[in-house]
């Protein structure tokens, strides 16, 4: 099992730079999802199918689940399977529904994987709700790619998955002792700028996309804190830190399409 240690809230972890490989990870993540929802809606699940089964690999290392490799078959297996959900419901709202399903069917299949263990099954709670949090982050990822056949839908991804890659960066080039401090209000301007370009950019609803990118931007910041405190020299682990980052603010980009066009 790979080397990985936890620390406190209060002492310093790591400091990614803008070439290491969470910052990296995560931006080409943002960068083939967008792409993908502006190719077209087949094209933007399997970008997050993509990005999903990179996070599901890692997912577990980073956080220093034991049974790493059971996890991430659990979390591979949910990510196509909403992968699935997505190219096969199109614009239907009532297909996106059956995300709820996969989702229900992933919390199954973590239970059982936790039953043949043969180790004791030691961090039963750490294990489960390690697994349950990352389906949570795949399925909030497919949502975007849900978004992407509605009007203005391409232009919601873009400011959803867009902000906390762009605050992935912004909090590599703050001055070190002045990140912790910085890091959320830099973020959520960052979310508030993208918003409002893309509306200037796409003349769609100013509003829906301003508060989305100031929410994508909160949910990144508050993200890369909690996910700060573990840490792991895996580079598989390492690298989904990144994507989880973008693909957790996802489903705020189906919700603004669903206020854009309700």
């Amino acid at each position: 099992m790979p080397d990985v240690s936890t620390v406190s809230a209060s002492e310093p972890s790591a400091r990614p730079t803008v070439f290491s490989l969470p910052v990296v990870g995560g931006v080409v993540a943002a960068a083939l999802v967008i792409l993908g929802a502006y190719a077209g809606h087949d094209v933007s699940a399997y970008a997050v199918l993509a990005a999903g089964l990179a996070f599901a690999w890692g997912w577990p290392l980073l956080l220093g689940l034991p049974r790493p490799t059971g996890t991430s078959v659990v979390l591979a297996a949910a990510a196509v399977g909403m992968a699935g959900v997505v190219v096969f419901s199109g614009s239907d709202h009532d297909g996106m529904d059956a995300i709820s399903v996969v989702l229900a069917i992933g919390l199954v299949l973590a239970f059982l994987h936790e039953l043949v263990r043969t180790d004791g099954r030691s961090s039963l709670t750490l294990s489960l709700a390690g697994c349950a949090l990352g389906l949570v982050v795949l399925a909030s990822g497919m949502f975007s790619a849900g978004a992407a056949p509605y009007n203005q839908g391409d232009a919601a991804v873009a400011v959803a998955i867009g902000a906390p890659a762009l605050g992935l960066i912004a909090d590599c080039l703050l001055p070190a002792r002045h990140e912790h401090e910085w890091s959320i209000p830099v973020s959520l301007l960052v979310g508030v700028v993208l918003g409002l370009a893309m509306s200037l950019d796409t003349g769609g609803s100013w509003n829906a996309l301003l508060l989305t990118g100031l929410v994508a931007g909160l949910v990144g910041v508050a993200l890369r804190r909690a996910l700060r405190q573990t840490v792991t020299l895996d580079p598989a682990g390492r690298l989904s830190y990144g994507i989880a980052t973008v693909l957790a603010a996802g489903v705020l980009a189906y919700a603004a399409q669903w206020f854009i066009n309700r």
